[in-house]
């Protein structure tokens, strides 16, 4: 299955967050890293490196929210993906992501790591936060 419209879902069914990269995101920072694990990997002798590679491969996604997102806006994008939590201390959604790298979806597990969240400007007239743009991070298991 190839690109189908969204980068990320987080949830399943009717109530699931898609994120496109035309609202909330800067798409050209959307990052995707499938992370490869070993067990116990060792370098012989001869110097040549013997790997036990997982079958489980957690991905890491990252990417930037875009700059000057209101308070409002912000609080839109964070609720959609706090409305799926599986387990809200943990911060754990099942998220269904687009991997260029094998161009399919591949549905795991993940956390989200703490967003770091500054403040850009405040207007004081309508009483509205803009931010700088915010990394979001989310983790496989």
């Amino acid at each position: 299955m190839a690109y189908s419209g969204y980068l990320m879902r987080i949830g399943t069914g009717d109530n699931a967050f898609t994120i496109t990269g035309s609202k909330y995101i800067q798409f050209a920072t959307y990052e995707v890293v499938r992370k490869v694990q070993d067990l116990d990997p060792y370098r012989d002798a001869n110097g040549v490196l013997h790997r036990n590679a997982l079958s489980n491969i957690p991905l890491t996604v990252k990417f930037d929210l875009m700059p000057s997102l209101s308070n409002v806006k912000l609080k839109e994008f964070l609720q959609g993906i706090q409305n799926n939590y599986t387990n809200e201390l943990e911060r754990k959604v099942v998220a269904t992501v687009y991997v260029p790298e094998i161009d399919d979806y591949v549905t795991q597990d993940m956390y989200m790591a703490e967003p770091e969240i500054k403040i850009q400007r405040i207007d004081t007239n309508t009483n509205t936060l803009y931010y700088e743009p915010v990394e979001i991070k989310f983790i496989g298991y």
